[in-house]
């Protein structure tokens, strides 16, 4: 099992490597972590109690995020895809009392009216920070709350200790590290867990460098856009060893590649691929194309990484085996249910049942050489005329 991390971890490399670059320049880890330490030192000495963020990808959102989990602040990062009405129901759920976004950025004009707003200044970016006086409704010990849409209705927030985060990103490390990752190019929008599990705190305390660049200069176009173009110019050019996708994210780079006759990055030594069901043949296609992808699987309650597959220990169409940091079993129904490194307590929920096991909603099985293999959801399966259950997972994966 691995052991557990600490936030200081995470900047514990040689001070003067280069840790965060992007078109804006480099950040050594000295520099970041002044930045970190100062930022923290200010949010304490403010009695910021509960910090939500609409931040692009950029050095600003790295440092922010690092301070608020040094300072022991509850950061609630709200994500551009989020539609105004998801943002004011954060703002309102998780009684958040501060909140920072870019300067000039009038999309959140109407939701912190009456809220005293200043300038900060964070990584050569300027920022409006906004104040105002709430009662938190965010449990003590919580660092982190993301937000995940469920099945249906309001985003429900989970709420995420600094110790399981941690955890969590030293599994995903200690299990990519015979890989020799240097580089990761940070796509995904750091609100979403995975990214900001796997692609920061992991390749910090490997010590490795993260690319960190707007989204949309990578391709990314609101919640579902996505043109490889960009992406495959920034892998190539920077001598990027890794990157995460989503599973339509890698379908669309596999047939820009063999429609433009494109060879893909030769730098790449890991696409990890999540969110969603991928299925073999994708990836099977994805391989062909020269994109080395492994998929994965976790929850945002277990924060984000449970299982995954990788070189050597790969079985396509597998969610791959179980990593360190956490334990899986089927129960009796069928259903996938994980323990280790797992927090069930949501936003005005009951407390959560720490050390028990967590029933993920999955349902799936493990084969005889550890792999995880998902089937499909509990509440997704449906009968036909003939009496046949089918989940729309084998749909998607195809």
């Amino acid at each position: 099992m691995t052991r557990d991390a600490s936030d200081r971890d995470l900047l514990a490399h040689a001070p003067n490597d280069t840790v965060l670059c992007g078109p804006w320049g480099a950040m050594s880890r000295s520099g970041l972590e002044s930045a970190v330490n100062a930022l923290a030192e200010s949010m304490t000495r403010d009695g910021v109690r509960v910090l939500a963020t609409l931040l692009d990808n950029g050095p600003a959102a790295v440092c922010i995020d690092l301070a608020a989990l040094r300072a022991g602040i509850a950061h609630v990062p709200l994500a551009g895809f989020q539609t105004p009405l998801q943002w004011q129901h954060i703002l309102d759920s998780s009684g958040a009392d501060a909140l920072v976004f870019g300067d000039g950025d009038t999309a959140l004009a109407g939701l912190f009216a009456g809220w005293r707003s200043g300038r900060l200044e964070c990584a050569g970016q300027h920022l409006i920070l906004a104040r105002r006086e709430i009662e938190s409704k965010v449990p003590a010990g919580t660092a982190k709350v993301s937000y995940t849409s469920g099945s249906t209705g309001a985003p429900k927030g989970v709420c995420l200790e600094r110790e399981t985060m941690l955890r969590v990103a030293r599994g995903v490390a200690e299990a990519l590290a015979p890989l020799g990752i240097r580089r990761h190019q940070a796509l995904l929008p750091l609100p979403v867990l995975l990214e900001n599990i796997a692609g920061l705190y992991a390749p910090l305390l490997a010590g490795a460098m993260i690319d960190v660049r707007p989204c949309a200069s990578l391709g990314l176009r609101g919640a579902a856009g996505f043109d490889p173009a960009p992406l495959q110019r920034a892998v190539t050019g920077n001598v990027t060893h890794s990157v995460i996708l989503l599973p339509q994210m890698l379908r669309a780079w596999t047939g820009w590649l063999r429609a433009n006759g494109c060879p893909a990055p030769p730098s790449l030594r890991f696409v990890a691929v999540g969110g969603a069901p991928v299925g073999a043949p994708n990836l099977e296609r994805a391989r062909a194309a020269g994109l080395p992808a492994y998929e994965g699987y976790g929850l945002t309650e277990g924060a984000s990484v449970q299982t995954l597959n990788l070189p050597g220990a790969d079985r396509p169409g597998s969610v791959g085996r179980v990593l360190p940091h956490c334990r899986v079993r089927i129960a009796t129904s069928g259903e996938i249910e994980i323990a280790d490194a797992v927090s069930d307590t949501l936003l005005g929920g009951a407390a959560g049942t720490a050390g028990q096991w967590h029933p993920t909603g999955d349902l799936g099985r493990l084969d005889e050489d550890g792999f995880v293999w998902i089937d499909g959801r509990r509440r997704n399966v449906f009968i036909t005329g003939f009496g046949r259950n089918v989940s729309p997972e084998w749909v998607e994966a195809s």
